[in-house]
């Protein structure tokens, strides 16, 4: 530390997870020193840091464990997030040597939830294990599945990879002829029920303290979701939405940060998505109250209990922005 601040590494600042973990980093109310990593140099986010680093793309394993660790000694960091989900493979994996050599605390979820919450067919299956609410389900691979799953909802289905981010490769099946010419290498897709309707759609993120204790949530209604993220968020209580999205974080067992993705439906609301890590709406959720960036402050850096947050309730909007880098001209 320095001068009694807390040093913090936030990865993956290309991307607007990333962007949005350093914005809510930024408003911390205790003193916080950012670093920031990406493995493009022109990655935006490197500008918004105290200290800026390019590191090697997380697919070279040992490199860039080698080079995180580096950096995490040369600037005496105390917290690290990594908030792609590549880099939050790898790095919950050597969580506890990361955490050995360097004396920082990762923030990241176990792999036995990474490999539960990561994967859209595993996501299903432990829902229904747990009595949770959730999608109808089978995997193309498998007629007999999607013989049933036609049976009891019919279509439109989405089908979507089991592994991935975003709405990247989501597709809508709305005939018999949509799913016959669908080619899916052995687990690969997962199909699903269409829930409710995208005027229907929330967000609600939980923070679980060590001991078992659950912040939040707080949720918001998503509008002009696109690919993946959300434009329009009406950030205020949803009591029905809010009770289910903290059964799913009690029932994962997470620690740290949790984003529950739900619709409601006649049935009541039902989640379709668990992101085990921070989210594109860190920020947004930090302007209302619920700064997760500070409670793992609070809880891993200065020891103390992560207080109920005061939440207040409003919508925000986002929009496009640019960065310029300017080439110094010469004669």
């Amino acid at each position: 530390m320095i001068d009694n601040t807390i040093v913090v590494l936030v990865t993956g600042v290309g991307d607007t997870v990333g962007q949005a973990v350093l914005k809510a980093a930024r408003a911390c109310t205790d003193r916080v020193r950012i670093v920031a990593t990406d493995a493009d140099p022109g990655a935006v986010g490197l500008a918004w840091a105290d200290v800026a680093v390019t590191l090697p793309h997380s697919g070279d394993r040992e490199s860039y464990l080698a080079a995180l660790t580096s950096v995490c000694l040369t600037e005496d960091v105390d917290l690290v997030f990594p908030t792609s989900e590549r880099e939050l493979v790898v790095v919950s994996a050597e969580a506890g040597r990361l955490s050995d050599e360097t004396g920082a605390h990762i923030v990241a979820a176990s792999t036995s939830v990474l490999e539960v919450a990561l994967d859209k067919w595993e996501t299903c299956r432990f829902l229904a294990r747990q009595g949770l609410a959730h999608p109808a389900h089978a995997r193309p691979e498998h007629p007999e599945e999607v013989d049933r799953l036609v049976a009891d909802v019919g279509y439109p289905l989405l089908v979507k990879p089991r592994r991935g981010t975003g709405s990247r490769g989501v597709q809508l099946l709305t005939t018999p002829a949509d799913l016959g010419a669908l080619r899916a290498e052995p687990g690969a897709l997962v199909l699903q029920e269409l829930l409710g309707t995208a005027d229907e759609e929330f967000s609600a993120a939980t923070w679980t303290c060590q001991d078992g204790t659950i912040r939040g949530p707080v949720s918001y209604r998503r509008g002009l979701v696109s690919a993946g993220d959300t434009a329009v968020a009406d950030v205020r209580p949803h009591p029905d939405v809010d009770v289910e999205a903290r059964g799913v974080a009690r029932a994962l067992g997470i620690l740290g940060p949790c984003n529950v993705q739900l619709r409601r439906t006649p049935r009541g609301p039902v989640t379709f998505e668990i992101n085990p890590r921070f989210s594109g709406g860190a920020s947004i959720r930090a302007h209302f109250g619920f700064n997760e960036v500070e409670m793992a402050v609070t809880e891993h850096a200065r020891g103390g209990p992560v207080p109920p947050p005061s939440l207040s309730t409003g919508t925000a909007r986002r929009f496009w922005a640019e960065q310029y880098v300017d080439e110094v001209a010469t004669s």
